[in-house]
């Protein structure tokens, strides 16, 4: 016997070095019992195994130390199951017991344990209720299984933790009352859930398993803080209003309760007069005029402090320098440095806003985050969509108004594009070089930055050349050491920093044969040519006209030509076979034709009025050759005129061209008045 009782204070001696807790329920390293209850039975458990020992089967076995010596009972637990439940009809009150377990080929696992069930008994976990949620939340509890005489001879410990945290909040033991305990720290509005458990007094016993969550939800307050607000100005023709008035919904635990209304107090115009009004959340149009905005959120508490918004200045120092770039997956880090304007000094607050480039909707997209003085950088986080374009822009918030950044474009996630460049085109600059031009991929197919291009060349015969990388900047590319009248294919590809893209549609050019571009030349030097003599001759009209006198014969510059050179078709003589030019040096002198050119009688006191009733005068006819009677006689100066004529042979009728009259002198010459 005294054997025994030293094995078994080695025993415990050895499991307190090791840790192991006698009674705690809650670290299973071995074999525990309890007693269930004041008046109930034991049990024993073990910890399960896993693998292939899952079905195991253990034999638990106790044996008296006090009344009844050397008496042993076994209880055989199921194949795979780790308790045992033995009745309380099968022990006795006070006894002091040794207990061990084997597995089924008889091996003895350790620890034994050697115990008196009044020592080990583990209460059944306490029933929690609700005393009172206003303004203090009381929570009390009560054991009916324990006996009501000794009821205060248990201990419980109390936790709590906000519904669907992970982590449970420990009451202070000296905290709490017997059967009750009063939360007066609890967040206003907020749902929570709270477990006991207790041990008795004696702290020989075993702690009860905690107990069902009693869930409840502690009373609103007035909310406070303040309402983040934000405006929105849309384009003209966008379908939205001009200033759209945004905020965020409070945060619950600045709530702290139902927030039913916004109030909305906003300054318009030059006088000055202030209006209210009244709105759900989260959006409000305002006049256009508005420039200054109070809102404040509304429970049926309170109300928090207004939170003040002003853009009646827009030009104040903004941030420079904007970065933005994809961190962390789906997020945006955003850098800046202040506004260098030393009147005003650094902003006292910054603001930082995001909106989808592609989205219909400005204000449907927009979000934004606020930094305090002295913030250089934003981590954006929220819906960041892959190979979407944000536009990022950052402000600098006054009491008096903003100064806003330019825009900056950020993708948290890029992609290849899907499409190439458009429009490709091409203009020959000789016969072995062409000109490409192009139009930039649409925002909406580039999936991110295009850091270059990729110029593709195939000829007919399959040979394909590579041309990049092209900077993203450029838009034209000049190709050289092409072949003359050679037909070519081209396309192109963008590329961003997850690399190349889809290609364009193909084009196809030809490059001019070398026969026509002599020919061009040819045409183009003649007409040069022709457009330089013509201003030369201009310039150099007089020296040439001298010039050509010189050189030509006189009947080409001559003012009256030699009759000789004249066209005019003369009678031919039927009995003359020389012809009309050729005359017989035998030939008679033709006869003179006089003319008796006087002024009639009816008009000698009269002058000619003018020069046209000079011009109305009819013509002399001139004498023609070949004439058989003497001169004629032409008076002048009644409008008739008498021509007096040898009987002879008829004269035949001069045939006359009109060349002549060209250079016949008019009548202002033979008058003199010319």
């Amino acid at each position: 016997m005294r054997q025994r009782w030293r094995e078994a204070c080695l025993l415990l001696l050895a499991l307190q070095t090791l840790g192991f807790q006698e009674g705690d329920p809650e670290t299973p390293q071995g074999l525990a019992c309890y007693q269930m209850g004041p008046t109930g039975g034991m049990n024993c458990s073990w910890p399960s195994r896993t693998g292939s020992g899952a079905n195991t089967t253990y034999t638990l076995h106790y044996q008296s130390l006090k009344f009844k010596r050397n008496q042993t009972r076994s209880f055989q637990a199921p194949a795979g199951q780790s308790w045992v439940a033995i009745g309380r009809s099968d022990l006795t009150h006070s006894e002091r017991y040794d207990v061990w377990l084997e597995t089924g080929d008889g091996t003895q696992l350790r620890p034994r344990l050697t115990l008196t069930l009044d020592e080990r008994v583990k209460p059944d976990p306490p029933e929690l209720g609700l005393v009172d949620v206003t303004p203090v939340v009381t929570v009390s509890w009560t054991n009916p299984g324990w006996p009501q005489h000794s009821s205060s001879s248990l201990a419980c410990d109390l936790r709590y933790r906000m519904s669907g945290a992970s982590s449970w909040i420990k009451v202070q033991e000296d905290d709490v009352e017997p059967s009750s305990y009063e939360f007066s720290s609890l967040e206003p509005f907020t749902a929570y859930e709270v477990q006991a458990r207790c041990i008795p007094n004696d702290r020989k016993g075993v702690w009860s398993n905690w107990s069902p969550s009693l869930a409840f939800q502690t009373p609103e307050a007035a909310p406070v803080g303040l309402v983040d607000v934000w405006r929105a100005a849309s384009h003209p023709g966008s379908g939205e209003p001009s200033l759209l008035l945004l905020w965020k919904p409070l945060d619950p635990r600045a709530a702290r309760g139902v927030i039913r209304s916004y109030s909305i107090t906003l300054r318009a115009g030059s006088d000055g007069t202030d209006s209210r009004l009244e709105s759900p959340c989260c959006r409000a149009s305002l006049p256009s005029s508005t420039t200054h905005v109070w809102i404040s959120a509304n429970n049926h508490v309170g109300r928090t402090q207004p939170a003040n918004l002003s853009w009646e200045q827009q030009d104040l120092p903004a941030p420079e320098g904007i970065r933005a770039a994809a961190e962390q997956g789906q997020a945006l880090r955003v850098t800046w440095e202040p506004g260098k304007d030393p009147r005003e000094g650094e902003a006292p607050e910054y603001l930082v806003e995001w909106v989808k480039e592609c989205s219909g909707s400005k204000a449907a997209s927009l979000s934004w985050v606020r930094r305090p003085a002295g913030a250089r950088s934003a981590l954006l986080t929220g819906d960041f969509r892959p190979q979407v374009p944000y536009q990022v822009r950052v402000y600098g918030l006054y009491p008096q108004g903003f100064g806003a950044s330019a825009p900056v474009r950020a993708y948290a996630q890029e992609g290849v594009p899907s499409a190439g460049p458009r429009g490709l085109q091409d203009r020959s600059v000789s016969k072995i070089a062409s000109i490409i031009s192009w139009e930039e991929i649409p925002l909406a197919q580039r999936n991110g930055h295009i850091t270059h291009y990729t110029l593709y060349l195939e000829t007919p015969t399959g040979s394909r050349q590579t041309y990049g990388p092209i900077a993203a900047t450029e838009t034209s590319y000049n190709l050289s050491d092409l072949e003359p009248g050679t037909s070519y294919q081209l396309w192109m590809t963008g590329s961003t920093s997850a690399g190349e893209g889809n290609a364009s549609s193909i084009h196809l050019f030809h490059m001019p044969d070398s026969h026509w571009e002599a020919v061009l030349a040819s045409l183009l030097t003649v007409g040069f040519l022709l457009v330089l003599a013509c201003i030369v001759g201009v310039v150099l009209h007089a020296k040439l006209l001298t010039l050509c006198q010189k050189v030509l014969p006189r009947w080409c510059w001559e003012k009256v030509p030699d009759p000789v050179h004249s066209r005019i078709m003369l009678h031919e003589d039927p009995h003359n076979c020389m012809g009309p030019l050729v005359q017989s040096q035998a030939a008679e002198e033709p006869p003179i034709t006089q003319f008796d050119i006087r002024e009639p009688a009816e008009h000698k006191n009269q002058g000619y009025s003018t020069l046209s009733q000079l011009e109305s005068l009819p013509p002399a006819l001139p004498h023609r050759e070949g004439a058989d009677d003497g001169p004629r006689t032409e008076e002048l100066g009644t409008g008739s005129s008498t021509l007096e004529e040898e009987q002879g042979e008829p004269t035949p009728t001069p045939v006359i061209s009109g060349y002549e009259k060209h250079f016949m002198p008019t009548l202002e010459e033979v008058l003199g008045l010319a």
